[in-house]
């Protein structure tokens, strides 16, 4: 375990969490006092990196086989550093006898707990665990997938055994600052079954968000809420969105990392009754299978489903939100994303140039030239103005043109290869 993923509930409560799944919410804990300082004192500051939804389809685990895990998450494990708060949605359970798996749409998904391990390296503190994929390996999976996440000294949201444990926060100490993670799904694909040990989901429609937020506010500096919401491939946040957001800002939440849709929405900035408060409608993917086939060259088939098609659904960004806190005010002191890209190498295993798979997340700054000159646009255009991205983008022409291949050559019409 890093050093810097300790959290108090982590340490006072881990052994118990492992031997029996038996974690207590944070919120029934006797809580250490908030930070909160008098008028006038020195402002704090904590720097919240978010990204997206990890989608460990079934060639995302071929690669991690072929490669290692370390390989699929070595852009975050590039630009995750100690002083930061990493954060994500983890959308596939993590057991060691996976069953059932399929592609379609949805998709059945499922992983070695392995990833858990690999995760931590690569600098997530905190990962989300309710999701329309929470119950994809049924209750039980998910049950083991929280006691993975816990012994790899990743903190998981959203998810327990103790059904109070799952509707409630966790927090991540870091700087002398409390922060408060909290996850929240409006879906599920799936029923729970009847295996033992069972984990609950954290679900909009069987409890108010808003009461978990006031708890978590009392408790902690910054709270971070992960929401799956939405549905699959949507580019903007609708009315109703936009409604629930506000209502959770004002309830307590300092930043919202929407998830869900599998490509990045807008970025907004919104006044909070404590000074400023980021919402993040959609991060896209983190790291996932979709898009495969999609290439700089050339055209796509529209008959291709769109999650092979679409390179949205590569798109990706690690969202810094930089906090300072001086007494009960908090403010946002940065707003900054650094674009992402998932790298595929579906295109050379089709001309037989490798029989391995290769499926990871990198810096888009690292991808081939006319893949950062295409997507930095795309990404900046969908996050809006609120956010600065960094670094600076690539100059126009990095890369030769190309030509005119056909990208639905290797298949056309059918289901979604996932």
């Amino acid at each position: 375990m890093r050093p810097r993923a300790l959290t108090r509930a982590l340490l006072l409560s881990s052994a118990a969490s492992l031997a029996g799944f038996a974690l207590a919410p944070q919120s029934s804990a006797q809580p250490a006092a908030r930070s909160n300082a008098p008028d006038g004192a020195p402002a704090r500051r904590v720097t919240v990196a978010a990204s997206g939804d990890l989608l460990l389809h079934i060639k995302v685990v071929k690669a991690a086989r072929d490669q290692g895990w370390d390989r699929v998450f070595r852009g975050l494990r590039q630009l995750l550093g100690p002083d930061e708060i990493g954060f994500a949605n983890l959308e596939t359970p993590l057991v060691d006898d996976v069953r059932d798996v399929h592609t379609g749409s949805p998709p059945t998904l499922g992983a070695p707990p392995e990833a858990a391990a690999a995760l931590a390296r690569s600098g997530l503190d905190v990962v989300g665990c309710a999701n329309n994929h929470s119950w994809d390996q049924a209750a039980v999976g998910l049950a083991r997938t929280v006691e993975a996440l816990e012994a790899a000294g990743v903190v998981p949201v959203g998810a327990h055994v103790e059904e109070e444990a799952a509707y409630g926060h966790r927090v991540v100490e870091r700087g002398g600052l409390r922060v408060a993670f909290l996850s929240y799904t409006e879906r599920i694909n799936r029923p729970p079954g009847t295996a033992e040990p069972r984990a609950h989901v954290a679900w909009t429609k069987r409890r108010p968000v808003e009461d978990a937020l006031r708890a978590a506010r009392a408790e902690a500096d910054v709270v971070v809420l992960g929401v799956h919401w939405s549905h699959d491939f949507r580019d903007r946040p609708h009315a109703g969105q936009r409604r629930r957001a506000r209502a959770w800002v004002e309830a307590g939440a300092d930043l919202i990392v929407g998830t869900g849709p599998h490509v990045l929405q807008e970025v907004e900035r919104l006044p909070s009754p404590r000074g400023e408060a980021v919402v993040a409608y959609s991060l896209g993917n983190l790291v996932s299978n979709q898009g495969l086939r999609w290439r700089p060259r050339g055209r796509v088939s529209p008959r291709l489903h769109q999650a092979l098609r679409m390179p949205e659904t590569r798109d990706g960004v690690l969202l810094r939100t930089r906090f300072v806190v001086e007494g009960e005010r908090v403010r946002v002191e940065g707003l900054t994303g650094t674009p992402l890209w998932t790298d595929n190498n579906f295109w050379a295993r089709a001309a037989r140039e490798t029989r391995e798979f290769d499926v990871g997340v990198i810096p888009l700054a690292e991808a081939e030239g006319l893949v950062r000159t295409g997507r930095w646009p795309a990404i900046a255009a969908a996050l809006g103005e609120a956010v600065r991205l960094e670094p600076v983008p690539p100059a126009e022409g990095a890369d030769e043109a190309g030509g005119a291949d056909e990208a639905g050559s290797a298949g056309q019409a059918g289901g979604a290869e996932r």
